[in-house]
């Protein structure tokens, strides 16, 4: 027969592991960035996403770490949906000009800003931006030198 200290210490216990589950099954699910594993605020301007070839979106905390871990190799994609700077509207990065240097920096330093082509120029002008590629020129080394100067 049980003794009453061993009955309370198996209720406690499963009362504990019960609210623990309880809690631990509540929380709400922060997807992170799959290159640097920071969370991604779903409200981000910068937030990117890669769609692989089998239709899966991959988020992204910026355009330039999607691009990293696409051109890495560590991310299979067909395509890459980034927030047009202006307008905020989700594009393919095909139809974006990605602009680099300037004033204009992410949530971790400086990035590739998705700009409209027909605005490339007065971004250039208005945030003292350096350059602007299409996506197929964005190669490792251009990553690789976003923010040396």
């Amino acid at each position: 027969m049980r003794s009453v200290t061993t009955t309370r210490r198996a209720f406690l216990l499963a009362t504990g592991v019960t609210t623990a589950l309880l809690v631990n099954g509540c929380k709400k699910h922060e997807p992170r960035c799959k290159n640097c594993g920071m969370k991604i605020d779903p409200a981000s301007q910068w937030r990117a996403e890669l769609v692989g070839p089998d239709g899966a979106v991959t988020p992204f905390d910026t355009p330039r770490c999607a691009l990293q871990s696409w051109r890495s190799g560590k991310t299979q994609a067909k395509s890459l949906r980034v927030q047009d700077y202006y307008d905020r509207q989700a594009k393919d990065g095909a139809e974006v000009r990605f602009v680099i240097g300037g004033d204009v920096v992410g949530p971790m330093g400086p990035d590739l800003v998705p700009v409209d082509p027909a605005r490339v120029s007065k971004f250039i002008q208005d945030h003292a931006a350096d350059r602007a590629f299409k996506l197929e020129e964005i190669t490792s080394d251009v990553l690789g030198a976003i923010g040396q100067k």
